[in-house]
């Protein structure tokens, strides 16, 4: 398992800026008032909140086994799910790119090229973009809120899937690659990569797929409104859930690990500005949702990497 030894080095690196930005927030919102929001806090919402973040990513795996259905890559229940669980310690990567990490351990698992497997993990985004982007329009149709940031993460998205599957641009990619001295060898593999793109962003997996992202990011939202009725803030749960996805997005566009700073800058900004909760009630809201999915995420993850490891050590 020596594809996961970088891992380590990430973590901590992506820890320590979440120690260092959560830090900043306690100290710009009160300790003392964030205290007391915590507090207050529901604990016995807890288990409901992380169980139901836990179907929403046992929906998620049902999308990347479905992925690899269709890429016709076998790999046997146990592994596949291991795998999965490895893939959300790279939550914390940019954008959630180092999720190709998946690739990386079904290659070492059954052989099977990285470059047939990567479309899987490229659909997983897209469609996650579509999921959650869903949610925030209705969020902000329900409210009449700017969905401007929204739009232009949609529009992006939709100018991705486009560009994978041009077949034009695939060939425009080979011949550019097969010139180049040290990413030649690469140019033969673009193919397999266009063909696997082009079947799981076809219209029927890409709307099926998108389905079960919406539902997926559902709990998500759900979670996170249990959150805020855990700190005791009584808004309306699509205000919540358009302060969230907002959030969301603006993390990825950071392109910061996990978004982590944007994400909660953003997060604890609007709940103060848009929902008009206190600075300590909007830090502890922040601080739950992201510990109940972003680190929530990365704990699966860990124990993934774990299982994995184990196999191989056998």
């Amino acid at each position: 398992m020596g594809t996961l030894k970088p891992l380590k080095k990430n973590l901590i690196l992506a820890l320590s800026l979440g120690v260092l930005v959560y830090l900043v927030l306690v100290l710009v919102s009160g300790l003392g008032e964030l205290q007391d929001a915590l507090a207050g806090f529901d604990y016995f919402l807890i288990p409901v909140i992380l169980g139901i973040v836990s179907l929403s990513y046992a929906m998620r795996f049902a999308r990347w086994a479905y992925y690899l259905r269709l890429l016709k890559v076998r790999v046997p229940m146990g592994t596949n799910t291991a795998i999965f669980a490895a893939g959300l310690s790279m939550t914390i990567s940019p954008g959630k790119v180092g999720e190709a990490l998946k690739s990386v351990l079904v290659k070492d698992a059954v052989g099977a090229p990285i470059t047939r497997t990567t479309p899987a993990v490229v659909a997983e985004r897209a469609t996650d973009s579509s999921g959650v982007v869903a949610w925030g329009l209705i969020g902000a149709l329900a409210f009449g809120f700017n969905p401007w940031l929204l739009l232009v993460f949609l529009t992006l998205t939709a100018v991705c899937i486009a560009v994978l599957r041009s077949r034009r641009l695939s060939l425009l990619a080979e011949i550019i690659l097969s010139k180049l001295p040290l990413l030649g060898r690469l140019a033969p593999r673009v193919g397999d990569f266009y063909g696997a793109s082009n079947e799981l962003l076809a219209f029927r997996p890409l709307a099926a797929a998108s389905m079960v992202s919406f539902f997926a990011w559902g709990l998500d939202c759900l979670a996170v409104y249990l959150c805020a009725v855990g700190v005791g803030a009584s808004e309306p749960l699509l205000m919540v859930i358009f302060i969230y996805v907002v959030s969301l997005v603006a993390g990825n566009l950071s392109m910061l690990p996990g978004g982590i700073g944007a994400a909660e800058a953003s997060m604890a900004g609007m709940f103060v500005a848009v929902a008009g909760l206190s600075a300590g009630t909007s830090a502890a809201l922040t601080l739950v949702i992201r510990f109940s999915t972003l680190w929530f995420a990365v704990l699966i993850g860990v124990v993934g990497l774990f299982l994995l490891w184990k196999r191989a050590v056998r």
